[in-house]
């Protein structure tokens, strides 16, 4: 099979992945034929205008000279993608698991990138329980594509440090520069043939959906935890539902998007006996609020 000049379809609903691997893969001399994302980023119609404004967004990402093809449902996938007659399909943050019939349409295969250490966070949501879990690092898995959820011979893997000042566009950075990084072995192995190597028997674990109840802040939480779970959030994913957490701030419902811990040695001074989800302060940049061992920065956060 030659390695250069392959027609790729390209599936995912990231606005950062469609910007930047179409670019890296033209730079080769491949042919990248669509981009192809579902009907709304979340894998379902937009119900509102933030999920009009992340669809937006995605097709903005798009180079003008990229067609856009739209999936209205999961069963349209493989006639879509036959008629774009792709040599390899690609997928990283696409939110459906492909049919087998689509996985065939090319002769070349499908990849996908996983963010996580397969097998390790098999399912739909391996970032979130990265985060929620306070691993140190992130990873990420380029494999070949199977009937099932992330199960597929592993093609490339690699990680980096996560650190408690990271936003959440510092770890879209992050994972983006992985992948870049790995892309080029990738390719090749694709090019020889390579099926890739089994995933270990052993160290799997799902990463499910999260339920409702973990996006909501209790402010009796320590400070660095709940600094975890907002950012969590930002990334998770739930079934039929939106992220980011809530909580209750002031007598008022709020979505509270990004945090920031305060470092010790500028903390205000603050009674024993004030509650926790006070207002201990209002900076330039956002709120302090007391937690259960201290205050929090809230940086981004709005009525519910």
């Amino acid at each position: 099979m030659r390695t250069s000049g392959w027609r790729i379809a390209l599936l995912t609903v990231a606005p950062n992945v469609v910007h930047n691997f179409t670019h890296f893969l033209r730079s080769r001399n491949h042919d990248v034929v669509a981009l192809v994302a579902p009907a709304g980023v979340h894998g379902h119609r937009p119900r509102n205008a933030a999920g009009w404004n992340d669809m937006a967004r995605l097709l903005e990402a798009a180079p003008p000279s990229l067609d856009v093809v739209i999936a209205s449902e999961r069963a349209h996938l493989t006639p879509l993608l036959a008629s774009l007659k792709p040599d390899l399909l690609l997928c990283f943050f696409f939110p459906w698991r492909i049919p087998p019939e689509a996985l065939a349409v090319a002769p070349l295969g499908a990849v996908n990138g996983h963010p996580s250490l397969l097998p390790r966070y098999r399912g739909p949501n391996p970032l979130g329980w990265t985060l929620r879990n306070d691993d140190r690092e992130l990873g990420l898995s380029f494999h070949r594509m199977d009937a099932h959820f992330d199960t597929g011979p592993l093609l490339d893997q690699d990680r980096a440090p996560i650190e408690d000042s990271d936003t959440e566009e510092v770890i879209a950075d992050k994972m983006m520069n992985l992948a870049m990084m790995m892309m080029p072995q990738v390719l090749e192995r694709v090019a020889w043939g390579d099926a890739g190597e089994p995933q270990p028997a052993t160290g799997g674990s799902q990463a499910p959906f999260f339920e409702p109840a973990y996006r909501e802040l209790d402010w009796r939480q320590p400070a660095r935890a709940l600094h975890l779970q907002v950012r969590a959030c930002r990334f998770g994913a739930w079934k039929d539902l939106e992220g980011d957490a809530r909580a209750t701030l002031e007598g008022r419902r709020v979505r509270v998007q990004r945090t920031q811990l305060v470092d010790g040695a500028t903390r205000p001074s603050a009674s024993s006996t004030v509650s926790p989800g006070t207002v201990l302060a209002r900076e330039s940049d956002g709120v302090l609020v007391q937690c259960g061992d201290g205050p929090l920065r809230l940086l981004r956060y709005a009525p519910e």
